[in-house]
């Protein structure tokens, strides 16, 4: 299947923030619900120990992520590192409410662009369900930038296939089954779930756009080796407990 970098929604500037939002507070509990990250905890810990590092620069947190189950299981992997959870247009109150969770963990307040990452955030850098918003260039941009740090890993859980995209077709039920157990229970994400159900319908199109926009491992390692032939670069697909997940991995070597 060819990758089509087709636009989603919640990319676009017109898109309002509380659909934003919305979309990524229920990918959020999706995330964490599903523990679909939990199981990349043992390869994340040992990038971090490689790189150096003692902090972990999350970028395009979105409403948190899988943070709030994944911090904990680097702490039982006794990875002893701060969190700091950053997107380009911050969802504040969801990431202070994921980072008051985590010991240690703070929120970015300021727009941080993945591509260009402030100086001031030092650490190893990670973006889960993000990479496939950016179009090669930008993604070549974001890992050559992190050669300026402690390395960084990419996460992906969609993947490019005719089976991943009629999975996503099943995602308005779940936002329906989900959305009152998303904290807190706010007037307007139910308008939008249930009366007007735009919050559904764009997580649908951004979900199928998303399987589409997704990297395969030969073309993730393709621009990593192009972009920053200076990092010690892993990558491949692992099937876990929940989910199979594609990662891509770079440290400093030596």
């Amino acid at each position: 299947m060819p990758r089509l970098h087709l636009f989603e929604i919640e990319d676009q500037p017109w898109c309002p923030r509380v659909l934003r939002d919305g979309a990524t507070d229920y990918l959020a509990e999706v995330m964490q619900r599903g523990h679909v990250y939990d199981g990349v905890a043992p390869l994340l810990a040992e990038a971090v120990r490689a790189s150096g590092a003692d902090t972990i620069v999350d970028l395009c947190s979105g409403g948190g992520g899988p943070w709030r189950v994944l911090g904990a299981a680097l702490t039982a992997l006794d990875a002893d590192v701060r969190i700091v959870l950053s997107d380009l247009e911050p969802n504040v109150t969801a990431l202070e409410r994921t980072a008051a969770a985590m010991p240690g963990a703070r929120v970015e307040r300021r727009s941080v662009d993945a591509r260009q990452v402030p100086a001031a955030l030092r650490g190893f850098r990670t973006l889960f369900t993000a990479f496939h918003h950016f179009e090669p260039e930008q993604a070549r941009e974001i890992l050559g930038d992190a050669a300026r740090g402690h390395g960084i890993g990419v996460f992906e859980v969609t993947e490019r296939s005719l089976l991943s995209l009629v999975g996503v077709l099943v995602s308005p039920l779940t936002v329906w089954l989900l959305t009152p157990l998303i904290r807190p229970v706010t007037l307007s994400r139910l308008v939008f779930t249930y009366l007007l159900p735009l919050i559904p319908l764009l997580v649908l199109f951004d979900g199928a756009v998303s399987v589409l926009r997704s990297y395969t491992v030969a073309e993730l390692r393709a621009m990593a080796e192009q972009a920053a032939p200076d990092l010690h670069w892993t990558c491949g697909r692992i099937r876990l407990p929940h989910a199979a997940v594609t990662y891509l991995i770079g440290v400093p070597r030596g």
